[in-house]
């Protein structure tokens, strides 16, 4: 490997930084949040962690030969960072100056926004500083359906925030959640909501199945796994049909507006992380790690060449796909799975590249499962 090669595998060009507060914790969410007792006491200890964290984070990362460049993506998640307010946009170019973090001129900037917590003023300083994407947690048109997801927000809040984002003609993307409990009682009919959705030109669609425990409030409400089938299969092909592409299990973009720091999730590329509950990856090192909760301090999980070979496989075929003539040349059983999945309808090969369908991307642990039997991974 070159030096120039090896130089810009070790460079950090990608950043996710973790909000921790929320306005209220809905009874299906499993990410690290909280509500805050005493909001400025609270803000400044978050401020406190993150200036632990970077001193921390610089240990890692020089100690395994990396080093900053300009951004090429950010990513601000939680939480409801939107909540942060004016305070987060001067700490955080405060933040940026001190440890001369610097955004690339094409840095894509997202910032998690809820309906009913933001304000116009709070959202042009984020624009300021040089936000140019957002990530609206809509869930629903419906307001039952929001009610019945302990969401906080109430339909109008949807409503004005969708007429916002759109009136300011700004690059936003809408998550969406599908297998909500009494979708069968209420008869949810999630494409009419898409197509309320459409009236406001997002560029982009999250959609996800909701994941519970079985000691989930409304466990016994949720739909059954036809229904759900179904439900995505639908959406899938009417988000296609609109012009979205399906690059994602989860993900659907208009050309050119595929999210950039979640395709290096998807491509095992190296991403920093800092925040409560936040896991970065050095991908070089093969080295994950994740932030505590209460202090800023790290755990390290070293992955050895097989189990990274298995993710990257995996992140693969639920996204870019994979080049099928290598997988061949490596195990000729390769060939007879591929041509299988290509006839059920679950995977797609073009000029010795093979992706998923929609299809194969609802049926991905199943067909991991076929791999597992063929022992191919």
């Amino acid at each position: 490997m070159n030096k120039k090669l090896l130089e810009m595998k070790k460079n950090i060009e990608s950043l996710y930084l973790h909000f921790p507060f929320c306005r209220h914790l809905c009874n299906y969410c499993d990410f690290y949040k909280k509500v805050p007792k005493n909001r400025d006491l609270e803000l400044n200890d978050f401020h406190g962690y993150l200036d632990a964290a970077y001193v921390e984070h610089e240990k890692l990362i020089k100690k395994n030969g990396y080093s900053w460049v300009p951004l090429k993506t950010l990513y601000i998640g939680g939480g409801t960072p939107s909540l942060w307010g004016l305070e987060g946009t001067r700490y955080l170019e405060s933040f940026f100056i001190k440890n001369n973090i610097q955004l690339s001129s094409d840095c894509e900037f997202t910032l998690e926004v809820n309906p009913g917590s933001w304000s116009h003023e709070i959202l042009s300083e984020w624009r300021k500083i040089g936000v140019n994407r957002f990530s609206l947690g809509i869930q629903s048109m419906d307001g039952q359906v929001i009610k019945n997801l302990d969401r906080v927000h109430t339909i109008d809040d949807v409503y004005e925030t969708l007429e916002y984002f759109h009136k300011e003609n700004l690059n936003f993307s809408v998550d969406f959640m599908l297998g909500l409990p009494y979708s069968n009682d209420l008869k949810r009919d999630v494409i009419s909501e898409l197509k309320r959705v459409l009236n406001y030109s997002p560029k982009h669609f999250s959609v996800y199945i909701l994941t519970v425990k079985n000691n989930y409030t409304h466990f016994a409400q949720l739909p059954n796994e036809e229904w759900i089938e179904k439900e995505y299969l639908d959406v899938a092909d009417f988000l296609k049909n609109a012009g979205y592409s399906h690059y994602e299990v989860s993900n659907f973009a208009l050309p050119g507006f595929e999210s950039k720091h979640n395709l290096n999730y998807w491509k095992s590329s190296t991403v920093a992380a800092l925040g409560p509950s936040a896991t970065g990856f050095l991908a070089e090192e093969k080295i994950r790690y994740k932030w505590k909760t209460k202090e800023a301090v790290l755990e390290e999980e070293i992955l050895n060449n097989k189990e990274f070979e298995l993710e990257e496989l995996y992140t693969s075929l639920r996204s870019i796909g994979i080049n099928i003539l290598e997988k061949i040349e490596s195990n000729p059983q390769w060939n007879e799975v591929s041509h299988k999945w290509e006839e059920d309808g679950t995977a797609k090969i073009s000029n010795g590249h093979l992706s998923l369908t929609s299809k194969g991307f609802l049926l991905l642990d199943s067909l991991m499962n076929d791999l597992f039997i063929k022992k191919l991974i």
